[in-house]
């Protein structure tokens, strides 16, 4: 079995190889997409619990995401997608669900959610939910019924499997937060799988029963207004029936597995059986059938982890049969170097062909963005700087974008204690993997206010002091600030049919540390590029060729005889008819 396990990789790197090296030469073929909305959309993820607090208590919630909607409007984003705000028991801070159909009590009730989407959608933006199909909390009442009566309505409702012949789990799968993905419950003398935290068991959703409860609590929520779903973790929706045990390692695609420091096992393991396994898409299409009756049709919006996401979005996608796009990690963890960087570019274009993505660079799982793309950057003016070519590249890219809460005014990650983490992931791995709670620190609102102005109670974590002076009442008087910035651009861009909709071919590094791609239709060829150092870098005449230099936001508009002149982090575009 390991020589098919090897054969099978060797294959895979030959055609990783071998599209690397022929997608920079293929001509541009399709025209300008259907432009439906998402296709091209700029959406705001909103952290709930750390965006901002209007009780008091610490803890931010949608009353408070309500006062800062006409914030999130002024960014110039499409619509916004909310953490989850399910019941919980929050020891994983609302990815452990315990009613699917309710709002905990700590973000509000169902009024407040009813009374932000009208507000929302009288501003014209789009609400998206957070929803996790392929777990619940152990605390939910299905699980409850589950491990109580293996014989009762709710005993198939899970992953269940027999101990092996030596009393151990079934087999070697791992969870993603280390360890076993297996845990021994005694009142079923059986195991339960949790691809997670032990307190997320996994959901049978081979059996139609469990799928049309999912079904009907997505239809619960569409029917209050929402306008689609970000799925988590699409990547575990089913599981290989066999339960046959993961092959080791001995290989890495462009993209490492997610987070957990280097010592995680979970990157030990060749996750082939409880990763993206087939019997997931007759599970996405039916998903994407409960949306199919809504005028319009809502969204569906996959994240992906754990895997080579670049590589499998298209069949998560592909010709509109699954879901609308996919929620891609792969420029999360991409190494921050032109090479790979540019390989990965190169190698979604090549395997997105059909379907499409959402180009995300952080989120409230990872790191942020301005500290891990641009490490070099030497100062505050710099790191402003490397933030506003992060937002050219995530929105001149083909697919939308998401900006993380904090993105827009360019946060660095901060420096955490061991006192400060709340994450059990992060405090099971310390201090090798410090976690997500760096990413998921409150909002600083006012610079002068005590927390940042996100809260008048005592916040449920930290606001990292160096965050407060780069707060958004600050920033929204410096017309050369991250924030106004974003909101200039994302205006600039709704008017630019090629970036929200064209099809795209990315070049080789030949003149690294530049980044250069193109956006096609419709007869126009739109080259666009970035300086990715903070050294000032010439993109040759001749590689610009008849194009003209386009005057945008930020973008370099002067033309040399020599080339162009790109200043550090700088960025631009160039428009021809021939690519």
């Amino acid at each position: 079995m390991r020589e098919i396990f090897s054969r099978r990789r060797a294959t895979l790197r030959h055609t990783r190889e071998s599209i690397v090296a022929q997608v920079a030469q293929r001509e541009p073929l399709t025209p300008l997409s259907r432009r439906e909305w998402w296709r091209g959309a700029a959406l705001y993820q909103v952290y709930v619990r750390s965006f901002y607090d209007s009780n008091g208590d610490g803890i931010g919630d949608i009353r408070g995401v309500c006062e800062k909607l006409d914030y999130i409007k002024s960014l110039g984003v499409d619509g916004f997608w909310l953490s989850p705000i399910f019941p919980s028991p929050q020891e994983d801070f609302g990815y452990d669900i315990t009613d699917f159909r309710a709002v905990d009590a700590i973000h509000g009730n169902l009024g407040d959610f009813d009374y932000m989407v009208s507000e929302a959608h009288s501003r014209g933006l789009k609400v998206l939910l957070d929803v996790i199909p392929c777990h619940t909390s152990d605390e939910h009442h299905w699980f409850e019924e589950s491990r109580r009566d293996k014989g009762g309505p709710y005993g198939d409702w899970y992953v269940w499997a027999d101990a092996a012949p030596d009393g151990g789990p079934p087999n070697n799968w791992l969870s993603s937060f280390g360890g076993p993905a297996w845990t021994w419950e005694p009142r079923r003398s059986q195991y339960y799988y949790h691809p997670f935290l032990e307190c997320q068991p996994a959901l049978n959703l081979r059996k139609k029963e469990v799928l049309d409860a999912v079904i009907d609590a997505m239809r619960f929520w569409l029917d209050h207004g929402v306008d689609g779903f970000r799925l988590d973790a699409i990547q575990c929706l089913s599981y290989d029936a066999d339960l046959r045990s993961n092959p080791p390692e001995d290989s890495r695609g462009p993209v490492a597995p997610l987070g957990g420091g280097e010592n995680n096992p979970f990157r030990k393991q060749s996750h082939l059986f409880d990763r993206d396994v087939p019997d997931a898409f007759p599970i996405v299409e039916r998903l994407r059938n409960a949306v199919r009756g809504y005028e319009p049709e809502r969204v569906l919006i996959g994240e992906l982890a754990d895997t080579d996401s670049a590589r499998i979005s298209e069949k998560y996608t592909v010709h509109g049969d699954g879901l609308h796009a996919v929620y891609d990690f792969s420029l999360i963890y991409v190494p921050r170097e032109i090479r790979p960087l540019t390989e990965i570019l190169t190698y979604r274009s090549a395997f997105l062909r059909t379907g499409w993505m959402m180009n995300v660079l952080s989120n409230h799982d990872s790191r942020r963005a301005v500290t891990d793309f641009a490490p070099f950057a030497e100062t505050r003016e710099q790191e402003v700087a490397a933030q506003k070519m992060l937002f050219f590249m995530q929105f001149a890219l083909k697919g939308g974008g998401i900006i993380y809460q904090g993105e827009e005014l360019a946060l660095p990650h901060p420096e955490l204690r061991f006192e400060d983490l709340r994450d059990p992931w992060g405090i099971a791995f310390w201090p090798d993997f410090e976690g997500r709670d760096g990413a998921r620190t409150p909002m600083p609102w006012s610079a002068d206010a005590p927390h940042g102005g996100f809260t008048e109670g005592e916040p449920w974590m930290r606001v990292p002091p160096e965050h407060c002076p780069l707060s958004a009442d600050r920033q929204a008087d410096d017309p050369d600030s991250a924030l106004n910035f974003l909101r200039s651009f994302l205006d600039w861009r709704n008017g630019q049919p090629l970036l929200r909709w064209g099809g795209e071919r990315v070049y080789p590094p030949d003149l690294a540390p530049l980044i250069i791609w193109e956006r096609y239709g419709e007869g126009e060829h739109l080259m666009c590029f970035i300086n990715f150092s903070a050294q000032t870098q010439t993109l040759p005449a001749e590689r610009v060729g008849k194009r003209k230099l386009v005057t945008g936001p930020g973008m370099v508009t002067e033309m040399q005889k020599t080339g162009i002149e790109i200043p550090p982090f700088g960025f631009g575009c160039a428009l021809g008819t021939e690519p």
